[in-house]
């Protein structure tokens, strides 16, 4: 593993920070039953309690465990870890096996607020493995718990034992086959859902398709969330109601069980083949459904709970929905929703939804919660209406903030203390369809003479304009993040997800609304899916010490009597049992039904190897057991909420830590240096933390910021490793005079870098490609990564810059507007020219140049171009104070060349574009800056002659583009000049300026995603060291600036407008 000891070296002198809590040692839980198995028991030395192995850190223990139980903080290695490690090896090949305490810390973490820390994590790659690894754990007894995208809420997808992670791991876990005209779809675990949708709509695009099919589950985490989670978790969401959760859409599945058997059931031969090699299972789910079926009081109960949404427990339905004549189906259902605890689902096949696509939502403010819920129970009796969401007066309170949507709403804030409201979606095959679902709930309103606040149909009408109704949503899905950034730092957001019959749901809110307010949850808001009768409890809790345990242990045990017992409720509608209500799932079902799930249990896993101690669990505290705090860290991070969102958007995230990872190990970092008086053992540990975290959390992180994008709370990670460089570099005066004797003489040094680029060209064609990759990999390793390595796709230098077009006077005027503009041809496109063979001679200026000749635009350089930079090279390095001369000089000569802001001013390199826009201190240049793409369509699109000429092209637009929000603007110019247009699907390349040349695995990790159809001629992108990257993993695609496509489609118009 590479190491960069200056960074070691900045972070242990980085003195502890005043205000930060006290190390949190211990959980204080009494620990009453063992866990799971029932005989299992953890054996300590006398004055030991088992509560202190509910610690939330691998510190140290007062009299620790001393012998191997199947309970959580009792699975120790006893040389059982250590053979399972030396058999997967065998296996797997050991990068894909992590044993270090960083990879392990950071794996104990998921969305959920607990931490167990695995002693070992498994990169699976496919079902092959997994059928070899079950059988193995089974032989040395050690538990295995899955993870897809650990976007989990209740702690389903942590373990100390062995995790087998199936994310992250390039094009693994991620084949699918759409068929039926879209209405069918196979796809594995690897997939995101919100993915998924977007594959069945190019595929409806492709084929020309009338009918637009999606995946029935939507849950708000849509967009992160895995296919083998949904399945798992039997995910729902805000639309998709209980008829069309994974339960209800699924056909068919491949598992794998605990023996490491697969079964198909899409398969006959697999099918009959079970039958008879597990007659064992087979024959005990027929018995338990035959005495379910034969009970009809039970039978009546199962059958009222999953009316309802309901995750508590087993899929208790599968074994009332179908005869005991079809034991493979009962088998398939039960599977959904067990949270891997019965088998692992590696292939599922969904019967998709219709996605309607005329749609119309109202947002309609109460005088009270009550009525408000009443107005959803009327909804759901008498229509057919689409969504129903809840806003408490809590929630509406996070909604008053929201500029846009209190210009659309404005009685949001008139709303009085009970007050509430709900968001209502119809939608329509047609628009007449629309309407008329729309008519129906107007009257059912109406008819129902509900008090709201101010008229319905003049102050809260239905509206069909999605700029309008965008609004709406956007805003219900970010009420969690609106109560998560506005937390206490050091604290966690909590969501416990419950239902109840809806006809119970007024009083239900009511109930649980007067109780947050009892034990002192100020910030707590209710909202959620009203139409099911499903609310998502929003509040924030420490777990800093016993007091904020205590209190919070006292919640829970209130919130399940009131929706258990009183309102005979769910205690998780969607979001999955895990350990957080495993204690209550007895108080929801009953000891019938729970007797019933405990068998199911032994049938499938009777050696309690599948994710022990979720769902079932003996342990009536281990719901407030291995709480994970957040201590404080830098206000830069300090409000992450360990979603997890951002992990699919990282391009280090196959490689090292995601940025959800590097949070929390830096969390980690900062508790240990915290410690006044710190072990031998808690100072090895730092030491051990910071020296991987030089690598694995610092070296590989590109700070694009593509994390922001998809956080929640917007937190840009790339901001924290960028703080940590410019700390580091502060104390290296030598480095930092460097930085600055280069920014002083960059024109010297940007007039070197293209003739060496050229005699580096020469060596290729001398020596060869394979001479120059191993001595520039060579160089790479002894410089400390300095030194790029070199790949056939590198630059040659770039020519000179094209002299300035000066067209003829009578062509520099249209509509009165003058045809003139400031090009900024960043240093990138002024050092590095084309690759070696390239077809296009010219660099990219000429490119530019030639479409603005074309155009009849009067072009100008600022001046000081030789020397001119944006200041990105030195701030990613984190040489900030070096980087904002650069930036400020640029500035200065892009005022005086644009005239103020008059002019508008083009920039060649997307990311070049974002760093100025980022440091711009004169407002007047914030809307005269243009990346290309956004120029062409604003500016040149009407001035020039188009045609087509090519026939299927690949973009990528750069990760500062789309933060920059250009991605649909490419796409449209794209398509003006080729047939066809395949985006890259890729968040970010990697290469993030030349880190990824430095530390070429980055962009490998990253670009293991990318999959271009074999049509695809070639690609275009608006960053030179992002095509070379691109080009370099792309199969035979080679990579170049959108202008020399635009230029290449396009000629002068003959006759002016």
């Amino acid at each position: 593993m590479r190491r960069q000891r200056s960074v070691v070296q900045m972070l242990r002198a980085l003195t502890p920070i005043s205000g930060r809590p006290a190390v949190v040692r211990h959980v204080v839980a009494s620990s009453r039953n063992a866990a799971v198995p029932a005989a299992a028991h953890v054996v300590e030395k006398p004055g030991f309690h088992s509560a202190n192995g509910g610690t939330v850190y691998p510190v140290r223990l007062v009299k620790p465990v001393t012998q191997y139980s199947n309970v959580d903080g009792g699975r120790i290695d006893d040389g059982r870890y250590t053979n399972f490690r030396a058999d997967v090896t065998k296996l797997v090949p050991a990068e894909r096996v992590y044993t270090d305490p960083v990879k392990t810390f950071a794996y104990g973490t998921d969305a959920s607020f607990y931490r167990l820390l695995p002693q070992v994590v498994v990169k699976v790659h496919n079902e092959n493995e997994v059928t070899q690894i079950l059988p193995m754990a089974r032989t040395h007894a050690t538990p295995v718990t899955f993870r897809a995208a650990g976007t989990s809420l209740s702690g389903q997808a942590v373990t100390d034992s062995i995790l087998l992670k199936l994310s992250h791991t390039g094009k693994n876990f991620r084949n699918y086959e759409i068929r039926n005209g879209g209405k069918e779809i196979t796809v594995e675990p690897g997939l995101i859902l919100g993915e998924v949708n977007r594959l069945l709509a190019k595929y409806k695009q492709q084929h020309g398709l009338d009918v637009q099919y999606k995946m029935g589950p939507d849950p708000s985490s849509i967009d992160s969330c895995m296919i083998g989670g949904v399945v798992a978790n039997n995910s729902s969401g805000m639309c998709c109601g209980v008829k069309q959760n994974t339960y209800h859409t699924l056909k068919d599945m491949r598992i794998v069980f605990v023996d490491g058997t697969v079964l198909d059931t899409a398969d006959a031969d697999s099918r009959a083949s079970f039958l008879v090699s597990h007659k064992t299972l087979v024959d005990g789910v027929v018995n338990l459904a035959s005495r379910v079926q034969a009970d009809k009081t039970l039978s009546a109960l199962i059958t009222k709970k999953h009316a309802i949404k309901c995750t508590t427990g087993y899929s208790m339905n599968a074994l009332v929905d179908h005869p005991i004549s079809d034991p493979i189906e009962i088998i398939k259902r039960l599977m959904i929703g067990s949270e891997g605890t019965l088998g692992f689902v590696s292939q599922a096949t969904y019967n998709t939804v219709v996605d309607h696509p005329f749609k119309a939502s109202a947002f309609i403010v109460f005088k009270d919660v009550r009525e408000a819920c009443r107005a959803a129970a009327v909804l759901r009796r008498e229509t057919t209406v689409d969504a129903v969401e809840l806003f408490d007066r809590a929630s509406l309170t996070q909604c008053e903030g929201h500029e846009k949507i209190i210009g659309l709403v404005p009685t949001i804030a008139d709303a009085p203390k009970t007050g509430a409201a709900l968001l209502i979606e119809c939608r329509g095959a047609t628009d007449e369809l629309l309407n008329s679902g729309i008519a129906a709930v107007s009257a059912s309103l109406d008819g129902a003479k509900l008090d709201l606040l101010n008229d319905r149909e003049t102050t809260y009408p239905f509206m069909k304009d999605e700029a309008v109704y965008k609004v709406y949503w956007d805003v219900r899905k970010g009420l969690i993040p609106l109560v998560g950034s506005s937390r206490a730092a050091g604290t966690s957001v909590l969501i416990e997800d419950v239902a109840c019959e809806v006809d119970k749901l007024g009083d239900m809110t009511q109930d649980l609304i007067e109780m947050f307010q009892r034990f002192g949850y100020d910030d707590a808001s209710v909202m959620g899916h009203a139409l099911e009768g499903n609310l998502h409890l929003v509040f924030s809790q420490g777990f800093r010490n016993d007091d904020e345990v205590k209190k919070y242990a006292a919640m829970m045990q209130e919130l399940c009597e009131i929706v258990a017992e009183k309102y005979q409720g769910s205690l998780k509608a969607e979001h999955g049992t895990g350990r957080n209500v495993a204690p209550f799932v007895e108080m929801e079902w009953g000891s019938t039904a729970y007797g019933l799930m405990w068998e199911l249990k032994e049938l499938f896993d009777p050696e309690y190897v599948l994710n022990p101690g979720v769902i079932l669990n003996r342990d009536p505290d281990t719901h407030q057991k291995f709480l994970k705090p957040k201590p404080v860290a830098d206000p830069i991070v300090d409000m992450c909420m360990e979603c997890g969102f951002c992990e699919s958007n990282c391009p280090s995230k196959d490689l090292s830590l995601t940025p959800r990872q590097r949070i929390t190990v830096y969390r980690e970092i900062s508790r240990l240096q915290d410690i006044e008086s710190p072990s031998n053992e808690e100072q090895a540990r730092l030491h051990e933390f910071l020296d991987i975290f030089t690598y694995e959390g610092d070296a590989t992180c590109a700070a694009d910021g593509m994390c922001q994008v998809k956080c929640p709370v917007g937190i840009n990670t790339g901001d924290l490793i960028k703080s940590l460089r410019e700390r580091e570099l502060k104390k290296k005066t030598t480095a930092t005079r460097g930085a600055n004797a280069l920014a002083s003489n960059f024109g010297t040094f940007a007039g070197i870098v293209p003739p060496f680029l050229n005699v580096v060209s020469m060596a290729h064609g001398v020596l060869g490609g394979g001479v120059l990759r191993a001595v520039s990999g060579a160089l790479n390793k002894v410089s400390g990564n300095i030194v790029p390595v070199w790949n056939e796709h590198m630059p040659t230098g770039a020519p000179r810059l094209p002299a300035a077009n000066v067209p003829s006077v009578g062509l520099t005027s249209s509509k009165g507007l003058p045809r003139k503009v400031v090009y900024m041809p960043s240093c990138v496109t002024r050092m590095m020219g084309p690759a070696k063979g390239d077809v296009n001679s010219g660099g990219v200026a000429d490119a530019m140049m030639s479409i603005l000749k074309k155009a009849n635009y009067e072009v100008i350089y600022p001046a000081g171009l030789a020397g001119s930079c944006c200041g990105m090279l030195f701030n990613s390095r984190g040489f900030k104070a070096t980087a904002s001369v650069k930036g400020g000089e640029l500035e200065e000569a892009l005022m005086i060349a644009s005239e103020g802001g008059k002019l508008p001013i083009v920039v060649d390199t997307s990311p070049c574009l974002a760093q100025m826009k980022e440091q711009l201190t004169n407002p007047a240049l914030r809307f005269s800056l243009y990346e290309p793409a956004e120029f062409i369509a604003n500016h040149l699109v009407d001035k020039l002659e188009w045609s087509k000429v090519r026939e299927h092209v690949a973009i990528h637009v750069p990760c500062s583009s789309k933060k920059l929000g250009v991605e649909a603007t490419f796409q449209k110019i794209s398509e003006m000049c080729a047939d066809q247009v395949t985006p890259s699907g890729i968040a970010c390349c990697g290469m993030a300026g030349d880190r990824g040349m430095r530390f070429p695995e980055l962009t490998g990790a990253s670009l293991a995603y990318l999959d271009l159809p074999k049509s695809c001629s070639d690609g275009y992108s608006t960053s030179r060291t992002c095509e070379m990257s691109l080009s370099n993993h792309s199969d035979g695609v080679p990579f170049r600036g959108l202008v020399y496509l635009v230029d290449e489609a396009t000629s002068a118009k003959k006759v002016e407008a």
